[in-house]
């Protein structure tokens, strides 16, 4: 009976409307409503961090680069320009939105494979020993698996 009283496009809140009533489902609705705002700032954050990074570091753009694009203040403006394509991206519809997730997804596959044989053809079997450098041991793999990640 409740998988009929749910749509095919149901998600969360939709299930937490149905089974448990209209508090929860608001309750529901707000953590999901935090999760989105917390997680779509923490990348936007982190792409405008790269960008600025990647434009001082790699074209040495210059101080107007810092200046402008990393005012201090831990105000980001490429976060806020991030943030705001994702928006109009999403209000201009799910056709258009499925597009651009698609070729993302498409383009992350492709360079994980173009990795993957880069790592298999480039491996050179004598940098395997040891495996967990005694220097860093597993907290400093954990470390630096963490940084790489996010």
């Amino acid at each position: 009976e409740l998988s009929g009283r749910i749509p095919s496009a149901g998600s969360s809140y939709a299930y937490a409307h149905e089974s448990m009533g209209e508090f929860v489902a608001f309750i529901t609705a707000a953590c999901l409503t935090l999760e989105f705002l917390v997680s779509g700032s923490a990348v936007a954050r982190s792409w405008g961090d790269k960008v600025v990074e990647w434009l001082n570091v790699e074209l040495n753009a210059g101080p107007w680069a810092s200046r402008i694009l990393d005012p201090g203040y831990n105000i980001n403006p490429l976060a806020f320009v991030v943030s705001t394509c994702c928006t109009v991206l999403i209000l201009c519809g799910v056709r258009e939105s499925k597009i651009v997730t698609d070729f993302f997804t498409w383009t992350k596959v492709l360079l994980v494979l173009f990795m993957a044989i880069g790592g298999f053809v480039l491996l050179v079997p004598s940098n395997l020993s040891p495996f967990i450098p005694p220097e860093f041991g597993v907290a400093g793999v954990m470390r630096g698996a963490t940084t790489s990640f996010f």
